[in-house]
């Protein structure tokens, strides 16, 4: 593992000034940091489905569709900040609602039915989705740390949040809620962007 200064451990979610050493990042892809030994490898079992060597893909080949990069240049997302640039509660919407996105996507691209679709409870597969986010850490903000995860969380169950976890949506309902057209497109690029692969 090789040091790095911000952020916080993929695993316990600790951030760098909650611990007495420097955050680690995987000595593999150069991505995801770690507090310690331990927490790298108690995340394996996830972490090894995207961890790739630095420079393994190339924007022509690779896991996104072909209109992926198109797609990121056209919706502006390119720069991989769009968060950076939004107040607290719009990231916390902007992720539930991402995550509602791929869920559907995944459920009528793909034939997954997910929580949602099986009336249960979304909160350990949204967990899961934050896991990911935090792995792609240029995607969050630099307020970001385990309490605004916490937050976030809590945020993606308030019943009376339209962004709500719990509540299956389609893109129909993305583009009306948010008056944008474009909207289903941005959120479907930031889901490639944090899963490193999509439905586009």
């Amino acid at each position: 593992m090789e040091g790095t200064a911000g952020g916080s451990c993929a695993t316990c979610h600790k951030s760098q000034h909650e611990l007495a050493s420097t955050l680690k990042k995987c000595g593999r892809c150069r991505a995801t940091s770690y507090c310690s030994q331990e927490c790298q490898k108690a995340d394996w079992k996830t972490h090894k489905h995207t961890c790739r060597p630095q420079g393994a893909s190339n924007p022509t080949s690779g896991p996104h569709n072909p209109g992926f990069y198109a797609a990121e240049q056209l919706t502006g997302l390119a720069d991989g900040d769009w968060l950076h640039k939004l107040a607290e509660q719009e990231v916390y919407n902007y992720l539930v609602d991402c995550f509602r996105m791929r869920v559907e996507d995944e459920y009528r691209f793909g034939g997954d039915a997910s929580a949602v679709h099986r009336g249960e409870d979304s909160m350990d597969e949204f967990r899961e989705f934050l896991k990911l986010v935090e792995r792609r850490e240029t995607l969050l903000p630099s307020w970001w740390n385990a309490q605004k995860r916490l937050a976030c969380e809590q945020s993606a169950v308030r019943a009376e949040n339209w962004s709500n976890i719990n509540q299956a949506i389609e893109k129909s309902d993305i583009r009306e809620h948010y008056q944008d057209n474009m909207m289903p497109m941005k959120l479907r690029v930031l889901g490639e962007q944090i899963y490193g692969k999509g439905f586009l």
